[in-house]
């Protein structure tokens, strides 16, 4: 195993020394934003504050994680796309000071002990939420076009390319999850139906499939063989998301399982894990 980290651990040095300026730009973005999620988790221990309420560490912590690895996760990607360095910039501006004005927003607003949704307390509360408003809607933006162009000219190996199209049509469809949070202003559908949970795992999308195809590229295996296993982990991961989704809009809570929505978690969860394991069996035997 030792040989495969440190072929990742080369493969991670070679992307970042062969990424172009706007790429590395939004690199540097996301790993302050993921410092600071780090920096906001010490103080919830330091403090031992509260995990839940609209005033909670909680909130940026997971603010500046989302974000981070959503402008890693991006950057990344933008190394299989063809693009004018024009254009590289603006995608990677917009996505990277909307995304660090969400994760400073909602620390400042934590920082004064005040809530930073739907706060329209004061005249500034309820610009900063606004402007809030604003920049999501830039993030969207950038990752449909990103999307998008992922389908069109993305030059990456078979299985390397369809986990990154999937998990960005996931992505999207996290920031999709979001309107009707907004909407419910407490993110439930009566009388438990938690949006925050498909929210999060569509979000996630982006980082736990690229991965997956990662950890197959440090394995002998054809192309073939890894495309299989894309595609099984690909489809248990939608079925999560889709359970996630289904048991939200019904309006029960993520595990108020009925029989049939259990066994779809059950194979989702059977098929997510067992193409992580096979991923991994396959680098354990390369160590061999």
């Amino acid at each position: 195993m030792r040989g495969q980290a440190q072929a990742m651990w080369t493969s991670v040095r070679n992307y970042w020394r062969e990424a172009h300026s706007y790429e590395k730009f939004l690199y540097f973005v996301g790993f302050l934003l993921l410092a600071s999620s780090l920096f906001h988790a010490g103080l919830l221990i330091v403090t031992g504050g509260s995990r839940k309420g609209d005033v909670s560490w909680r909130k940026p912590i997971l603010f500046g994680e989302s974000f981070g690895l959503t402008a890693v996760s991006v950057a990344w990607v933008m190394t299989f796309l063809a693009m004018q360095r024009s254009v590289g910039w603006l995608l990677s501006l917009s996505l990277g000071l909307a995304n660090a004005y969400e994760v400073i927003w909602v620390s400042f607003q934590q920082w004064r002990g005040v809530p930073s949704h739907f706060n329209n307390a004061t005249p500034f509360d309820q610009s900063l939420f606004a402007l809030a408003g604003i920049s999501i809607g830039f993030t969207g933006v950038v990752v449909l076009v990103v999307t998008v162009w992922s389908f069109v000219r993305l030059e990456a190996p078979l299985s390397f390319a369809w986990a990154i199209r999937v998990g960005l049509a996931l992505l999207l469809l996290g920031q999709v999850f979001g309107i009707p949070m907004i909407q419910l202003g407490g993110h439930t559908f009566a009388p438990a139906g938690n949006m925050k949970v498909p929210h999060a795992l569509a979000l996630h999308g982006a980082q736990v499939l690229p991965l997956l195809a990662c950890l197959l590229s440090l394995a002998s295996w054809s192309e073939t063989r890894r495309m299989r296993i894309i595609v099984a982990g690909a489809a248990g991961y939608c079925v999560l998301v889709a359970v996630g989704a289904f048991q939200s809009f019904s309006g029960r809570a993520p595990f108020d399982l009925r029989l049939a929505t259990a066994f779809a978690l059950l194979i989702g969860a059977i098929l997510l894990a067992g193409a992580y394991l096979t991923a991994v069996s396959g680098v354990r035997k390369m160590a061999h």
